[in-house]
């Protein structure tokens, strides 16, 4: 087990990468406090993990507010004593051209994105400080690195959110907190299916040609799961990333490559 007796934070978990990271977290050993706005979908998710045998809190979490951030994770420490791993996942999609978008649009998705990311990061802070180090990671994309039409909204706060990384694992490596980043590509999921779905409805192509075209692209010639990228995230959150901070790791099946 990976994360053997660790206490995991999870922010804005949802149907996809969200929940089947909770779940893998549960299955390697971590005590798990999660949270995000859908109140009915944190409850179901809730359950599920405690059908599972898993030890879990939940609250609700707008990471736009700061006390409900908090709130999070002074309810994983009563419960738990103490917090060993942060994975941010809340982000806010908005799709639209620069030239189409009011940019209250734009600065709204940035506070969720990066400065949510930022204020999980200054809610765990103080534990992970007093217990002597810590990791925090933040997911990202790989559109901040392949961009895409009318993705700026989603692009633009993540890409920053990886700047925080790097800032964050600089100032905060002297506590043995490391802070790290995952750029995720295309996720097979309930999110990414319904895209495609309307994606296919839209064009009037059927389903399968619309998944083998996103394939193509992909040099292992298979769209990624959620369960294989949140292995990325449990990998970061554990011992074995030990020496490793302020790093960005690309999650896409080799769609993009550093250079």
């Amino acid at each position: 087990m990976l994360l053997k007796d660790k206490v995991v934070v999870i922010s804005g978990v949802g149907p996809g990468l969200g929940r089947k990271l909770t779940l893998l977290c549960v299955k390697e050993g971590a005590k798990v406090a999660m949270g995000c706005r859908n109140t009915t979908f944190l409850n179901d998710l809730t359950a599920e993990v405690k059908a599972v045998g898993g030890q879990v809190v939940s609250s609700p979490l707008d990471v736009k507010n700061t006390e409900q951030c908090n709130a999070l994770v002074a309810a994983a420490v009563k419960e738990f004593g103490r917090i060993d791993g942060l994975a941010n996942s809340a982000y806010q999609y908005a799709p639209g051209a620069f030239e189409d978008v009011d940019l209250d649009t734009w600065t709204g998705a940035m506070d969720v994105t990066c400065f949510g990311a930022l204020r999980m990061a200054k809610a765990v802070l103080p534990h992970m400080k007093a217990q002597g180090g810590g990791s925090i990671v933040n997911i990202s994309t790989m559109e901040t690195r392949k961009n895409r039409a009318g993705e700026g909204a989603y692009a633009i706060p993540k890409a920053a959110l990886e700047m925080a990384t790097r800032q964050l694992a600089f100032e905060l490596g002297k506590y043995k907190i490391r802070v790290n980043s995952t750029l995720m590509g295309w996720m097979w999921g309930v999110p990414v299916e319904n895209a495609l779905n309307a994606w296919a409805k839209s064009s009037g192509a059927p389903l399968q040609t619309i998944i083998d075209g996103v394939a193509a692209q992909i040099p292992l010639t298979e769209i990624p799961t959620d369960d294989d990228c949140a292995k990325s995230v449990v990998f970061f959150l554990s011992d074995y990333s030990n020496v490793v901070t302020g790093q960005a790791l690309n999650v896409n099946g080799g769609e993009y490559m550093n250079t």
